[in-house]
């Protein structure tokens, strides 16, 4: 059997007989024809048929379809055709730990505002506010840093915990992650962390840029 584009655009108005029709093709055809779902069809279906497809396949094999879906989405994002947060909430509950830093690490930097990636995490069904920090580390964006800020108000009394997340952050080497390095060793002190510094900031400002997503913006521009 060939992979059919037609059957594979009909069978995306009703997906249920998606994953049945994908098993009964060769490794060969199931490849042409996720390519073709990939790259011609999911792009360009409404949001409510993306959505559709997005639970079925995710249902049906995780491990074969989330990479693909998870492209796709991202890509519509990008065109304005799905939402950020759009089919993530409702696969949650089945996802292990491999799909969600997936999920999230291809989500949050298209994140625009803090509000957003807190969405992200609430979407996926994490809300231990300290498990978050593992993956913003993962992301260099303005809104991922300043919600790391927040985090780590949760851990403040690990020590060990944020002299590495400080080091990390400086061996990633670009100034926003040099600066917010810089803000997170002036607010717990931490003397331990070497390095040469040009932001430096008064107590107040410090309350400020951890409580102002601006203020944090304004004292980390490039």
């Amino acid at each position: 059997m060939t992979p059919n584009r037609v059957k594979l655009r009909e069978l995306c108005l009703e997906p249920q007989a998606l994953p049945g029709y994908m098993a009964g093709l060769s490794n060969a055809q199931r490849r042409v024809a996720q390519a073709c779902l990939e790259r011609e069809i999911l792009p360009v279906i409404t949001a409510g048929q993306f959505g559709c497809v997005f639970r079925v396949l995710f249902g049906a094999d995780s491990r074969m379809w989330l990479g693909c879906l998870v492209k796709v989405l991202v890509q519509r994002i990008g065109e304005g055709s799905s939402a950020l947060g759009d089919c993530i909430g409702e696969i949650a509950a089945d996802m292990t730990d491999v799909d969600r830093r997936k999920v999230l690490l291809a989500m949050i930097p298209l994140a625009q505002n803090p509000e957003d990636v807190r969405m992200l995490f609430s979407k996926c069904g994490l809300m231990e506010t300290d498990r978050w920090i593992q993956y913003l580390l993962q992301v260099t964006t303005r809104p991922a840093y300043y919600v790391l800020l927040g985090a780590l108000r949760y851990v403040e009394h690990d020590h060990a915990l944020l002299f590495r997340t400080c080091h990390y952050l400086m061996k990633k080497g670009d100034s926003l992650s040099f600066s917010t390095a810089s803000i997170i060793r002036l607010s717990y002190d931490i003397k331990e962390v070497r390095g040469t510094f040009s932001l430096h900031l008064a107590p107040y400002q410090l309350a400020r840029v951890e409580q102002n997503y601006s203020a944090f913006c304004e004292a980390v521009r490039i």
